[in-house]
């Protein structure tokens, strides 16, 4: 018998969402932890992997045993199959959660590896290396936008929140079907118009942002292939005591600390306090210091 009459409702997922990100970010914050005990260079370089392994070991040990996730358990609701009768096999629930994970990533190093091999090939001509390098540019500029207008047409019309159980084919279906929240289906809607409005402005922003970059940098070549070659003003020969390597946009903390200016932000994205004399610091007052 399908279960299609009891197909869950945005809030529902949401809230299921939202419960289970609040366990996978304690997960997070310990292995985090722990990668700070061994070496603040360790911690730099591998941070962002803790992140994914929290995400990967909380699904998959539900996965393994059977058992619903916190948030499912919270919010009364359970996968199913893409025909809502039986629950999906283990091995598509791995797939579904590798893809949702890793799946962004590897899209961007299948993206860079085809730009590699495009480049290096001499069996193409110049105009079609150059055309197939603005096709993959254009790709790789638009993939972190896909889950965003993904999730906009979620609010919309429902569905499957992840972009990975839409490939999967995997469903969620509310147990109490009867406490299906049906009145917070308009609300989602003006949300997800509202949300889709602002992701096209914000790409139409970042697509002639894109295209300025770009001309400066091929004007910057033009410069260097004509026999002016200089170095990058933005770096610097001071290292950053995060990754150990030449400070790229030197930015000094209120203390009088030099890093890298994405080093610090991502440090104190975890961290309100100086890395090096451990005083507490804002991001709002981090200033990026111009031709040092």
């Amino acid at each position: 018998m399908s279960l299609y009459h009891a197909n869950a409702g945005q809030a529902e997922i949401i809230r299921s969402i939202q419960k289970d990100q609040t366990y996978i970010d304690e997960i997070r914050g310990q292995l985090s932890d722990i990668l700070l005990m061994v070496s603040q260079r360790s911690w730099f370089r591998y941070s962002a992997l803790c992140k994914l392994i929290a995400e990967i070991l909380y699904h998959h040990y539900t996965i393994v045993h059977n058992l619903q996730t916190l948030g499912e358990e919270y919010t009364g609701i359970i996968q199913v199959d893409s025909h809502y009768v039986m629950l999906p096999n283990k091995a598509l629930q791995l797939v579904t959660i590798l893809l949702e994970y890793g799946g962004e990533l590897v899209v961007e190093r299948v993206l860079t590896r085809l730009q590699t091999v495009v480049d290096r090939s001499e069996d193409m001509l110049p105009e079609a290396k150059q055309s197939l390098n603005k096709g993959i540019d254009f790709l790789k500029f638009i993939v972190p936008y896909v889950r965003g207008f993904h999730t906009s047409l979620f609010y919309i019309n429902g569905g499957k929140y992840h972009i990975s159980k839409q490939l999967t084919g995997i469903n969620y279906v509310l147990i109490r079907n009867w406490l299906k929240e049906n009145h917070s289906i308009y609300g989602f809607r003006i949300l997800g118009v509202v949300t889709l409005l602002q992701l096209v402005l914000s790409l139409v922003v970042k697509f002639v942002e894109h295209r300025k970059r770009a001309k400066v940098q091929s004007s910057g070549k033009r410069v260097a292939t004509q026999g002016s070659p200089s170095e990058d003003c933005t770096t610097s020969s001071r290292k950053c005591a995060l990754c150990m390597e030449p400070a790229v946009n030197v930015s000094a903390t209120q203390c009088g600390h030099l890093f890298c200016w994405h080093c610090i932000l991502n440090w104190l994205d975890e961290r309100q306090i100086c890395p090096i004399c451990r005083e507490a610091i804002k991001k709002s007052r981090v200033i990026r210091l111009q031709n040092f």
